[in-house]
Order: C-alpha cells, then sequence, then structure tokens
C-alpha cells in the first residue's frame, strides 16, 4: 500500500475530515461495540469502518495517510499496524473490554453490596435512636405527670436531678440522630454523582463511559483509585455509624492529620517515595488513637487531659494557631479578640476562655460566610446578619465555600447543640471540679485549631491573596528564560485551564473571579489591609498591558491554525476581555483586545 504523495483538491478535503473526526467524535464516542473487541486490531479496525462509513469518500489508503502523519507511521504493507496506530492516537493503552470488566466489578462491590449493607446499619441504627427518645421520653414523662403534692417536708431534687439527666440524654440523642441523618444524605449525594442510581440504563452507560476514560489512562494509581472516593465516603460513615464518638475526636486531630499531609507533600519532593512514607508515619506515631481517646475521656479524665496537652505540645498547635490568625485575611477584623481570649487559655483561665471561645467561635462562622460569599455579592447583595448558627454554616455549604464536611456534622449539630446552646442560654457554671473545665478548654482550642485552618485554606480573600502575593516573582525564578515570565501563567488563568497545586488538592479559579481580584477595587481595599499592594499594582498594570494581549493574540492564532479548540478555552474568558473595557487601560491595549475578542468569537464558532 502506497502513500499518496500527490493530493488532489477533493482528498485533501476528505483527510482534514477524516482528522477532525479522529480529534472529535472518535475521541468521546462510547458505542458498546467498542468493549466487544478483543485485541487492538479489531479496535482498530471498529474505528476504521467507522470513519468510512461517517465520512464522504473516506477509504482505508486515506485513513492510512492521516493516521501515518498524525502518528508518525512509515509506510508498511501491514494494514494491522494501522489499526493499532490509530488506537495509539486516540490514546487507548488499555483494551476497553478488559477495564469494562474490572469497572463492573468494582461498581458491584461498592454500589451494591457495601451501600447495600451499610444503608442498613444506618437504618438500624436509626431504629434504636428512635427507640431510646421514645423510652427517655417516657421516664421523663413520668416524672412530670407524678400526683402533685405540697408537702412542706417533700424533697424533690431527686426527681429534679434525674429530669435534667433525661433531657440531657435526650438532646444528646437528638443530635446523634441529626448528625447520622445529615451524614447519610451527604453519602447518598456523593454515591449519586456517579450517575442516577434507580436508572439501569444510566448506569450502563456511566460504566462504559468510565471504562472508555480509564482505559486512555496511563497512571496505574490513578486508574485503580477511581472508585476511591467512593468507597472511602462509605467506610468513613460505617465508622461514623459504629462509633458515635469518632468525629469527636477526629475534629480534635484534623489539623494535625493536616500538618503532616503538607509535611508529606513537600518530603516527597525531596526524598524517595519509601523514605517519604516513613517520615509521614513517624510524625503521624504521637497522635493517640481515637478509641484511646475515647476510653481515657470515660474512665480516665487524667490521662485524658494529659494526652490532649501532649497533642498540643508534640505538634506545637497553639503556637500554629496564633500565627496563622495573626496572618489571616478573612479573620483580620477580629484578630486581636481571639489572640486575647487564647491568652486566657494560656493564663489557664479555663471557665473564662470557655465562655468567650464559643462566641468567637460563632462569630468566626459569620466572618466565613461573609468572606465566602464576597464574589456573589456583586451580583447580589446579600447578607447574613441575622443567621443562627446552623443557618450560618447551611448558607456556606451551598455557596460551595470549601467547608470541610467534617466540619458541618460537628458543628451544625453537636457544637451548637451541645457547647454554643448550653453556653449562650447560661447553662454552663464552669465545674467543682478543676480538672474538667481543663479539658473542656484544650478540647474547644483544638477545635479553634480546625476553624482557623479552614477558614485559611478555604476563604475567597485567602485565596485572592495567595494568588496575587508574589506571583510575578515566582515565575521569574520558575521560567528564566523570557522576559515576560508570568506571560503565559496568566493566559492560563484566564481562559480557565491553570491548575493550581497544594498539598491538600487541586483546583482551577474561574477566569471572571481571577480577573477581579487583579482589577477591582473592593478586593484592593482587602488585600491593602494585610499587605503592602505593589504586587497586586505590578500584575494589574501587566495583566491591562497591551503587550500581554497581544501575547494571548498569538497564542489563540496558533489554536485557530490548528483548527480546533485544543486549549479547551473557558466561556468566561471572552466575558472577562469585554469586561476590561470598561477599565482604565490605554487606546493600544483596546485595539488588541478588540482583535483578541474577534478572534475569540471566532474560535468559540468553530467549537
Amino acid at each position: 500500500m502506497e502513500e499518496k504523495l500527490n493530493m488532489d483538491k477533493e482528498e485533501k478535503s476528505i483527510c482534514n475530515n477524516i482528522l477532525s473526526m479522529i480529534k472529535g467524535r472518535l475521541r468521546t464516542m462510547c458505542d458498546s461495540e467498542i468493549f466487544n473487541k478483543l485485541s487492538f486490531a479489531e479496535l482498530g479496525e471498529f474505528y476504521y469502518e467507522l470513519l468510512i462509513n461517517s465520512v464522504e469518500g473516506a477509504s482505508i489508503d486515506l485513513i492510512n495517510i492521516v493516521v501515518s502523519r498524525i502518528g508518525e507511521l512509515s509506510h508498511c504493507d501491514n494494514q494491522i499496524l494501522y489499526y493499532e496506530k490509530i488506537c495509539n492516537i486516540l490514546g487507548v493503552e488499555l483494551l476497553p473490554q478488559k477495564v469494562l470488566n474490572d469497572v463492573h466489578d468494582a461498581y458491584d462491590d461498592i454500589f451494591r453490596v457495601r451501600f447495600n449493607d451499610i444503608t442498613q446499619k444506618y437504618n438500624d441504627e436509626i431504629s434504636r435512636l428512635k427507640n431510646e427518645l421514645s423510652e427517655t421520653k417516657t421516664a421523663s414523662d413520668r416524672i412530670k405527670n407524678k400526683k402533685a403534692s405540697y408537702s412542706i417536708v417533700r424533697d424533690i431534687s431527686e426527681d429534679e436531678e434525674q429530669l435534667y439527666r433525661l433531657s440531657e440524654k435526650c438532646n444528646l440523642l437528638r443530635t446523634r440522630k441529626e448528625m447520622i441523618e445529615y451524614a447519610f444524605c451527604h453519602v447518598k449525594t456523593v454515591m449519586g454523582e456517579f450517575c442516577d442510581l434507580q436508572n439501569v440504563s444510566e448506569i450502563d452507560v456511566t460504566l462504559r463511559k468510565t471504562a472508555l476514560s480509564l482505559s486512555k489512562e496511563k497512571n496505574e494509581t490513578i486508574r485503580n483509585g477511581y472508585f476511591y472516593i467512593y468507597k472511602n465516603c462509605l467506610e468513613l460513615f460505617e465508622d461514623d455509624i459504629e462509633r458515635e464518638y469518632m468525629l469527636f475526636f477526629k475534629v480534635k486531630t484534623y489539623t494535625v492529620i493536616e500538618k503532616a499531609n503538607k509535611k508529606y507533600h513537600s518530603m516527597s519532593f525531596k526524598y524517595t517515595d519509601e523514605e517519604a512514607i516513613k517520615e509521614y508515619k513517624d510524625y503521624l506515631s504521637k497522635i493517640p488513637k481515637i478509641d484511646d481517646l475515647h476510653l481515657w475521656k470515660t474512665n480516665d479524665l487524667s490521662r485524658y487531659r494529659e494526652a490532649l496537652s501532649k497533642l498540643m505540645e508534640d505538634y506545637d498547635l497553639i503556637d500554629d494557631l496564633k500565627k496563622l490568625i495573626n496572618t489571616s485575611v478573612c479573620l483580620k477584623r477580629r484578630k486581636d479578640m481571639l489572640l486575647k481570649v487564647i491568652a486566657q487559655f494560656e493564663q489557664s483561665e479555663y471557665e473564662i476562655f470557655n465562655n468567650l471561645i464559643s462566641i468567637q467561635i460563632e462569630g468566626m462562622f459569620a466572618d466565613y460566610l461573609r468572606d465566602a460569599t464576597t464574589f456573589a455579592r456583586f451580583n447580589k447583595m446579600t447578607i447574613y446578619e441575622d443567621a443562627i448558627l446552623k443557618d450560618k454554616i447551611r448558607h456556606l455549604e451551598e455557596a460551595h465555600s470549601g467547608i470541610y464536611h467534617e466540619a458541618i456534622e460537628y458543628f451544625m449539630f453537636y457544637f451548637n447543640n451541645h457547647i454554643r446552646n448550653r453556653i449562650a442560654h447560661g447553662r454552663y457554671y464552669g465545674s467543682t471540679d478543676r480538672l474538667k473545665d481543663e479539658i473542656f478548654s484544650k478540647e474547644l482550642i483544638l477545635d479553634l485549631c480546625l476553624l482557623v485552618h479552614m477558614l485559611v485554606r478555604t476563604s475567597e480573600t485567602e485565596r485572592m491573596y495567595r494568588f496575587i502575593h508574589g506571583y510575578q516573582s515566582y515565575y521569574r525564578k520558575l521560567i528564566k528564560s523570557t522576559e515576560h515570565s508570568s506571560y503565559g501563567a496568566l493566559f492560563n488563568d484566564m481562559i480557565g485551564q491553570k491548575i493550581v497545586s497544594d498539598y491538600d488538592g487541586m483546583r482551577k479559579y474561574r477566569p471572571i473571579q481571577v480577573a477581579y481580584w487583579i482589577v477591582n477595587p473592593y478586593y484592593e481595599k482587602i488585600y491593602e489591609q494585610v499587605e503592602d499592594k505593589s504586587d497586586l499594582l505590578s500584575l494589574r498594570d501587566e495583566f491591562l498591558s497591551a503587550e500581554f494581549w497581544k501575547y494571548v493574540y498569538e497564542r489563540l492564532s496558533e489554536v485557530q491554525k490548528n483548527g480546533y479548540d485544543y486549549l479547551n478555552i473557558h466561556t468566561e474568558f471572552s466575558s472577562v476581555i469585554k469586561a476590561l473595557f470598561r477599565c482604565n487601560i490605554s487606546d493600544e491595549t483596546k485595539q488588541v483586545l478588540r482583535k483578541v475578542s474577534a478572534l475569540t468569537d471566532a474560535i468559540s464558532n468553530c467549537k
């Protein structure tokens, strides 16, 4: 079979159509027939047949020409090599048929067996709690409905104490019921993200799409870990059901785990995997086991106190806490008050600390909510001044603030019902046993550690600050060969394709939001409250310069020449361009922006 060196206009057009289909439809199609092929040769032949049937004028010879050029395949007489090469071009690493079998097995294990088993455990636990609540209410009513007696010698202290105990038990049971109901709702949401689990046909399509995607994944770890999020979600919930104290202590140790994860992330660049894992495990080894903490809290308060004290000392939690508060953007208005309250803890004024910190924690959620909805207020001016703690947390969840699931479950229910309400309604008097007050303080300071850590990692203004601060200097160090080293990064930010990686995950920022961070005066005021704004102004000058947008135009021109949007430009990019005409920009910048806008529209129309 000889490759044609001189093609006529019609043949070139057919080859272009073949190329477009290979780059487009063929990459994503999920026909069930794909999963019946037992070799790459069979799979490649199927793709060839599809191209012949779909592209007018397509032939084996013309497809071979396209495949040869894309795949850098020298002329050969073995058609099977062409069939295998087109699979390679489409990114197929493993036979979809094999991967589909594995995907089916994982789905059946997690979604059919484990999910059903855990659902049954949940239903059993809810039934138990309802029965206990009913029995507790009956016991309470029995005392309340005793025949009235105004005997001058009647002692009501025993009945009174019993009612308080029963009321506390009711509160504990209701809280527990609320917590696992919320947790189960979260589990159903996570599991439902895979697909509609009640729709058989949708399950089948999703499994095939998943298998096709995984068949193109080179990294074995990623392939094997695809269902981890669902498996882990079920395991955590099962633990929550079986150990009702698990979440309470998980919150207390959360910050230490995060410190370990950050440390491991840093070590993974310096050491071998084995060395990094060993360091990670050694670092975590000082954390007491949750079951031990529960045992000591129940049976040995002195040992429990020492365990909490050692935990804070071993991991420098108080010093880290104060550093985060001092540098926080989100907590800037509450900083002085928080540091004063923490000083009460350090001076062993536990009763004072316990009364004050719960109020501050509720206030911090108000700060968090105001911060998390900053960008949303440009579209709709909404404040939440009258929201109670539970409502604040619900609003944070609805705003996709990044609030941790564990924090929602703990602070919305346990903290609110057992700590906040108790103190806010004047039912906390301190204890005659100073040990209990001290333990309560240490538990609260660990709660505070988690909350401050979460705010600093997830609040919008904190992310804004981390994004802008040192932006240009970072890329000057990273890319030393170009004069405008940050142009590429800024371009990727604007098209929504730059991935920001940190120890706690990877994320992309919305282009329009990044643009607001750079040019909007509201964000500028926030930034300069905690930092000299020279970094911000320098980045803004670069962002609004004609030189940067000339660079953007050149990059987009390459996309247009290629014939398809291989950069996958975010739809908000066009909105950013239009918005910039309202800024104080030069006439030259305006001229370039008009060209960029027209080119962006042309690329968008080709999609």
